[in-house]
């Protein structure tokens, strides 16, 4: 499309009343998405755990358990949960724990222990099924034991044969009992917890089950602005880009004077400001460096590796350059490179998320940049001082280009 066109298209989408609505919408407050915590699976446990928790700060007693447990046992596999048994589970004992050998939540009563494994935006994988289950069997021997599978549609588990002990159980009905709870016992709720609900079964409704009536805006004004809005989705940014752009902006913030190098959307490469002056360009990066530090983005792995570098080019220089390198075998993180190109010299990989994160948070990254930065920062000095020696052998061979800053 042209310019022209875009900004027509644009000025359409403007006018529309739908569009307005929805914007509306967006903007008022949620403290989950103020929070950003709306796919962040541990978050959905903590919440679910506290409406769960008969003694918890909502007001609902054992109200909201009572609903769960009636749901679930209605369930063909509910072989250990009958529902004529549930009102006479002693309420008063029981326990709720999070992330205990790392099970997302189990409900423990004095004859029945219930253990839910929660997948928001990701389904289970490695065995964790069966090994969950084996560790309630093992350490609830005597107690009725319960297994439930929550997902946001109530898919059925990915390991095989597991179906068979977990209940598979939604977020739709989830919805449907805070409904419930909100119509008939909302006016008699704290003003803030009855926010709290209100807000949690718009993030449901939302961002997981698709039902909410911005849902319907939002098809609605897609399907009257396609060609527009199908142009910006094709050029919006990705999570690598995102993060990509995080790291860049906190490095030209940086007190001790790194400067940018070639990058592209995978790569942040820089120089501190000293070896800048001295790197010789007659290397193979676009900015033709022949050494950077380098950090590479792996949203799959959900984590960042921090590399100092050696490009092919000048063997002069790369002489220099290894030989300068190969004094610091010492140090944490130090490897020998396995290629002949592209030499390696240093690597300090850090993660930024689990691997169920399924969008970027930008202080989460940050974070985890700021746990890793002494580790990089040392390598850096370190790699600087041994390359400062041969400042003289640089500046004579291979000439003093340098980036600017």
């Amino acid at each position: 499309m042209t310019e022209s066109t875009i900004r027509e298209k644009y000025r359409n989408l403007l006018s529309d009343l739908d569009f307005d609505k929805i914007e509306l919408e967006l903007r008022a407050p949620n403290i989950f998405q103020i929070l950003n915590i709306t796919r962040t699976e541990i978050r959905h446990s903590n919440f679910l755990s506290w409406l769960l928790d008969p003694n918890g700060t909502h007001g609902l007693g054992k109200l909201f358990l009572i609903k769960f447990l009636r749901e679930l046992a209605a369930s063909d596999t509910a072989a250990h949960l009958d529902e004529f048994d549930i009102e006479n589970l002693n309420y008063n004992n029981v326990e709720l724990r999070r992330e205990w050998r790392n099970i997302d939540l189990l409900i423990i009563f004095d004859t029945l222990v219930v253990c839910i494994e929660n997948k928001i935006g990701s389904r289970d994988h490695s065995n964790q099924l069966s090994k969950y289950r084996e560790t309630v069997d093992e350490n609830f021997k005597t107690r009725k034991r319960f297994f439930v599978y929550l997902t946001p549609a109530g898919d059925d588990p990915n390991e095989t044969g597991e179906d068979r002990f977990y209940t598979t159980y939604s977020y739709e009905s989830i919805t449907g009992q805070l409904d419930t709870v909100l119509k008939v016992h909302g006016t008699s709720l704290n003003p803030s917890v009855r926010q709290y609900i209100s807000d949690y079964l718009t993030t449901l409704k939302r961002s997981h089950m698709k039902t909410d009536t911005i849902n319907d805006l939002a098809v609605k004004i897609y399907n009257n602005h396609k060609e527009l809005l199908d142009f910006v989705f094709e050029n919006k940014p990705d999570e690598v880009q995102e993060l990509h752009d995080i790291l860049v902006n906190r490095i030209q913030k940086k007190e001790t004077g790194w400067i940018l190098g070639s990058t592209n959307k995978y790569f942040v490469r820089f120089l501190p400001d000293a070896l800048n002056k001295i790197i010789p360009r007659k290397g193979k990066w676009t900015q033709k460096e022949s050494f950077l530090f380098e950090m590479v983005i792996s949203w799959e792995k959900k984590k960042v590796t921090f590399k100092a570098t050696v490009s092919p080019g000048d063997p002069a220089t790369r002489e220099i350059l290894t030989n300068a390198l190969e004094t610091l075998s010492d140090i944490p993180g130090y490897r020998k490179p396995k290629g002949e190109e592209w030499l390696v010299y240093f690597l300090h990989a850090w993660k930024f998320g689990d691997d169920d994160m399924t969008e970027v948070d930008e202080a989460q990254f940050l974070k985890s940049f700021e746990a890793a930065l002494p580790a990089m920062e040392k390598i850096v000095g370190k790699v600087q001082t041994a390359i400062l020696q041969h400042k003289t052998e640089l500046e004579k061979h291979c000439g003093k280009t340098h980036l600017t800053p």
